[in-house]
């Protein structure tokens, strides 16, 4: 569940919905068509997916009412945040709805059987580039808040599994790099965050009976990849296609080979990247089983 960190195509069943990646040149590595994941190709829940012999996610909101129960499901909408006001006139899934719907898939499996899954969280990260250009705005307290409650709300559910994505390093994004050099005072803000973060993930299974959680870093890799990108096989630390946020994007700029770059767009990753950084998901998550 969460952003478009996770999107494998929600937010084309959101009517009206701006925030969506099934346009081309969208997959353009490895699918025939768009499929609303924000990359060229994979992303990390088809690496994690892949590695753990999974069939691909499908987006709840895709599933007809006889199939909701699938060995992996997704419910991350693009745009969307821990707050339900983060882009909430944008058409996404807010961050409390998606919790609704885990809720109604839980319903439908027994316990035991819940134990066995495994819910991956990419949330927060549009709280914050929502507020880019007055980062003094952010509500790093009611983002805590809210990431708290939401891991107590699927304790409840039954899920005693969770593993808590940290936000990237938004200061390094191509959207607000000048020179490429990363912009401090928003990376010093998501490191507060992330900070925070990790304790209150950590915590839930000091608190919670049962209860099987991890953190993972995310943020330190990238940040590596663009200080430092010829270290670990980029040549271009910035975005292969600046101009893909827009549908009326018209392919200007479109690098011929998007493993050479960091991020694919103004602010979402390749799947290079991707692949580097989900091998630590694919641990905790072995670890949590």
């Amino acid at each position: 569940m969460g952003d478009s960190i996770f999107d494998v195509g929600t937010n084309k069943y959101m009517k009206n919905s701006v925030s969506r990646c099934d346009f081309v040149p969208y997959g353009e590595t490895r699918y025939t068509k768009p499929s609303g994941r924000c990359s060229d190709g994979f992303i990390i829940p088809d690496l994690i997916n892949k590695a753990l012999g999974l069939p691909f996610s499908k987006p709840f909101l895709g599933l007809k009412a006889e199939s909701q129960v699938f060995p992996s499901i997704n419910f991350a909408s693009d745009g969307s945040g821990l707050f339900d006001s983060t882009h909430s006139d944008w058409g996404v899934v807010s961050f409390s709805e998606q919790l609704k719907q885990l809720r109604e898939f839980s319903m439908k499996i027994s316990k035991k059987n819940l134990n066995d899954f495994v819910v991956v969280i990419s949330s927060g990260g549009n709280d914050i580039a929502a507020n880019l250009q007055n980062i003094m705005d952010v509500d790093l307290e009611g983002m805590l808040l809210s990431l708290e409650k939401g891991l107590q709300q699927l304790y409840e559910y039954g899920f005693r599994k969770i593993i808590y994505s940290s936000v990237g390093p938004l200061g390094c994004s191509p959207i607000v790099t000048s020179g490429g050099n990363c912009v401090n005072e928003i990376n010093n803000l998501v490191e507060q965050f992330n900070t925070q973060a990790r304790g209150i993930v950590l915590r839930a299974e000091e608190r919670l009976p049962g209860m099987r959680s991890a953190f993972v870093d995310g943020y330190s890799p990238i940040k590596s990849f663009v200080e430092n990108p010829i270290q670990f096989g980029f040549k271009n630390a910035g975005g292969c296609c600046p101009n893909c946020l827009s549908h009326k994007n018209t392919l200007s700029g479109l690098c011929k080979n998007p493993s050479d770059y960091v991020f694919w767009d103004m602010i979402h990753p390749t799947e290079h990247t991707y692949t580097l950084i989900a091998k630590e998901f694919i641990e905790q998550i072995k670890r949590v089983l």
